[in-house]
């Protein structure tokens, strides 16, 4: 599908990645509605693009914040649907509540593939294209991000079979797996760690760049940044090497998830 053609909804649309790819996506000729809770900045954001893109205020992690979503999708003509909404936690899983776990799982999991489903079977026929997007995270276990794992893993193999079962089929469904990104999402501690360990860390722009080019190419997945797509790769078929090189950083993790109960 060309750019031109695309009437794009997106989730988490005044997030850092997000706001950089709205703005190449309007850039292409791409019509958008944004999502998100706060209407704000969502009104801030379309008025800087321009009165032909629209915004919706709704929280996904609830059916009728979906709900909204798909009947103002409907009415909008949407042919392409960016699930980019995400919240992530780095802490001890004792730490995590119930309500947490909850509230990562509906909104990193499934709120993505309840939108997808109705996107694609209750809008229409018509060719349309979802774009997931995950996390080198939904690939590699990494210790104290034991909730976004989870959620991150689960939109992965959620993703990837549906691929498989749309075979033959006009639409398109899209894996995108960033690695840290300098973003709010991020706490403090997690941005110390990462600068601690020599984590590479890539800008929003840079990311939305690689996002921008998997719609244009359909590429059914897509991972940027080395050497996490390495460590993507071991991890799947030799986990003992990951867990031997995450072992060796272990003490350092340790010190930087203290910051967060201490």
């Amino acid at each position: 599908m060309k750019l031109s053609d695309a009437r794009v909804v997106i989730t988490g649309a005044t997030g850092g990645i997000a706001q950089s790819t709205v703005y190449l996506l309007a850039e292409r000729g791409a019509c958008l509605l944004l999502v998100g809770r706060n209407s704000d900045k969502l009104i801030a954001l379309v008025k800087h693009l321009g009165s032909e893109h629209s915004w919706l205020s709704a929280d996904i992690s609830t059916a009728r914040g979906r709900a909204d979503v798909m009947l103002e999708a409907q009415r909008f003509g949407a042919n392409m649907l960016v699930n980019n909404a995400g919240i992530s936690e780095f802490n001890e899983f004792a730490q995590f509540s119930d309500a947490r776990l909850t509230e990562a799982m509906n909104v990193n999991l499934l709120a993505p593939m309840c939108l997808t489903r109705s996107f694609l079977y209750e809008l229409g026929d018509s060719a349309k294209v979802v774009l997931n997007v995950g996390s080198a995270l939904g690939s590699i276990g990494y210790p104290y991000y034991s909730s976004y794992c989870a959620t991150k893993f689960g939109l992965r193999g959620f993703t990837e079979s549906l691929q498989r079962e749309l075979t033959g089929s006009p639409h398109k469904v899209l894996y995108f797996a960033p690695r840290a990104t300098d973003t709010s999402i991020n706490s403090e501690a997690v941005k110390q760690m990462n600068r601690a360990l020599g984590s590479k860390t890539d800008s929003p722009a840079a990311v939305a760049e690689a996002l921008v080019k998997q719609l244009e190419q359909e590429s059914k997945r897509v991972f940027i940044g080395w050497p996490e797509k390495l460590f993507t790769r071991l991890n799947g078929l030799w986990p003992e090497v990951v867990d031997n090189a995450i072992s060796k950083k272990f003490t350092k993790i340790q010190k930087f998830v203290k910051m967060v109960n201490s």
